[in-house]
């Protein structure tokens, strides 16, 4: 292993920033720990807890835990290790509880709320727009409504998020299936809808920029599909973020990234934990 392809495979994986924090971390701990590339569950948790004994800031340690995750993954990935000796350790922060997932939403739930039609086309094609952006790109109510159209790039098939005082800015994919959706309401809904001088993406019925009330409206009808669970943008927003780890098992990282939270320890709420063992061992290395 050479430094230039561990930083080749973070900087593939990973924001420029990030990645140079994480090459920091990751030389300090290879420096301080000689035989790292061995190391088992047990020596992980070691180190951690001499971290926690220098370090009480939650937000640090579970920087340095994310960088050393990612040096395993690498371990992985080049073919030097066959298994990862802590990817399923996180640090448990009782200051930041974890979601209640069994309250969330699942991916397949979440495409019910596709199906629901409206008795006006210009509408259905709007929603069609806005629901995707919330149940696949798992945007904020207030990142809706902030849009502009120039934040749309049909040709990349990319969309742009500005930063917010909560949330990153971040560039995100966007489906196949979005793009036809996304073309129709741009070329030919929004035109026809629009009553105001203004670039803003999503408009009201009303042909004015859309207000977090108007997006908690339009999921207001679809409620009783879930009687018993509570959904609005913000759950929808959770589920999206807790399927990305817990679904689709998408790294830390890029689930950090691609949900735009500024701290790794924002994200790692949405585990679901596996095993009261692994609870267990977390609370008694890491105490707040």
């Amino acid at each position: 292993m050479t430094k230039l392809s561990l930083e080749m495979y973070l900087n593939q994986n990973l924001s420029t920033k990030t990645a140079e924090s994480y090459i920091y971390t990751i030389n300090h701990f290879l420096k301080t720990n000689p035989k790292a590339k061995r190391f088992k569950f047990q020596d992980i948790v070691s180190y951690m807890e001499q971290v926690s004994s220098k370090q009480s800031n939650i937000q640090y340690r579970v920087r340095i835990l994310s960088a050393i995750k990612r040096y395993y993954d690498y371990l992985v990935m080049a073919g030097l290790r066959n298994d990862h000796p802590c990817k399923k350790l996180n640090i448990k922060n009782k200051q930041n509880p974890s979601i209640q997932v069994q309250d969330l939403f699942s991916s397949e739930e979440l495409q019910l709320l596709l199906t629901r039609e409206n008795r006006y086309q210009y509408l259905d094609s709007r929603n069609s727009v806005l629901l995707s952006l919330l149940i696949y790109q798992g945007l904020t109510s207030e990142e809706l409504t902030e849009l502009k159209i120039k934040d749309i790039d049909l040709d990349a098939g990319t969309i742009y998020i500005k930063a917010s005082t909560n949330q990153n800015r971040r560039t995100l994919e966007l489906l196949n299936r979005q793009m036809i959706v996304f073309s129709k309401y741009l070329n030919e809904v929004r035109p026809e809808l629009l009553r105001c001088n203004t670039d803003k993406l999503l408009l009201s019925k009303l042909g004015k920029p859309i207000s977090v009330d108007g997006i908690h409206a339009i999921i207001e009808p679809s409620k009783p599909l879930f009687p018993d669970r509570n959904l609005n943008p913000r759950t929808i927003r959770m589920s999206v973020i807790c399927n990305w780890l817990n679904e689709k098992k998408i790294p830390l990282e890029k689930v950090q990234e691609l949900a735009g939270h500024k701290w790794p320890g924002t994200t790692e709420k949405y585990f679901k934990v596996d095993s009261l063992q692994q609870r267990e061992l977390i609370n008694r290395f890491f105490p707040l």
